[in-house]
């Protein structure tokens, strides 16, 4: 199974692209796009406080998060939608429910290796050296993956009877991106409203990937541990409740 969700994956990655005049060069041009908007937005009009003595510029900071989190939602939107737009095939094949939604989220995943090399050519342009600890950010990516796919696993299970999902995931996640925060540093928030960031375990991912590609820090064990953990217990619960429910869904299409 795992070898048919691989082929299939890459398939409809390179078809997906296919016939677009820009082809592959989208994969590049739209987190380019958001970056440079949300750089001169807030760099420029809003200018929030990155730590002065680090000597970073709020480009930097931004490209670090924004482009990952771009993949991310992106992924859990595809996914979300990953049974309903495939109930024609469901009827046809006797495949397991999860298989649609990995392919989606794989698929998504795939341009990870795009943002990775956009971020280490920016990095580099900027002035941030190449260092071994760059390495550790593949941690957080892994961990990212599985909590995408089993937070997918579990909204594309329940959107086929609620369909106000697919309409309200959207704005769920446009809300997550200022509560992880990805667009402004957390220390600007009041200390009475930190709780909130610190209790959001994706604030630990992007926070984790942050420390380790700018400041050239070590992830701390806290980092580690709820990175890990919320990952397995989210792809855990997706992938029990896409099980529980594909009799129904299947007799639901």
């Amino acid at each position: 199974m795992l070898k048919y969700i691989l082929k299939n994956t890459l398939s409809d990655y390179k078809n997906s692209y296919k016939s677009s005049f820009l082809s592959y060069s989208w994969v590049i041009i739209h987190p380019l796009l958001l970056l440079a908007i949300y750089s001169f937005v807030f760099s420029t009009i809003l200018q929030p406080r990155v730590d002065p003595n680090n000597n970073v510029s709020y480009t930097i900071y931004l490209s670090v998060a924004i482009l990952p989190w771009i993949v991310f939602s992106t992924a859990i939107l595809q996914g979300t939608l990953s049974i309903s737009n495939n109930i024609y095939l469901i009827k046809k094949l006797n495949i397991p429910l999860y298989v649609y939604v990995t392919k989606e989220v794989l698929e998504q995943f795939l341009n990870m290796f795009v943002v990775v090399i956009l971020l280490i050519g920016f990095l580099y342009f900027n002035g941030i050296s190449f260092s071994l600890k760059w390495f550790l950010v593949m941690v957080p990516f892994v961990c990212l993956f599985f909590f995408a796919l089993g937070l997918s696993m579990f909204l594309a299970s329940i959107n086929i009877f609620f369909r106000d999902i697919e309409k309200a995931i959207g704005i769920f996640l446009q809300m997550m991106m200022w509560v992880v925060p990805i667009v402004y540093p957390w220390d600007i928030v009041p200390k009475d409203f930190q709780w909130v960031i610190f209790y959001d375990p994706l604030f630990y991912f992007f926070n984790s990937i942050r420390e380790v590609l700018i400041f050239d820090h070590w992830i701390n064990m806290k980092h580690y541990f709820v990175m890990i953990a919320s990952s397995v217990l989210i792809f855990g619960i997706g992938l029990y409740t896409i099980n529980k429910l594909e009799s129904d869904i299947r007799d639901s299409v």
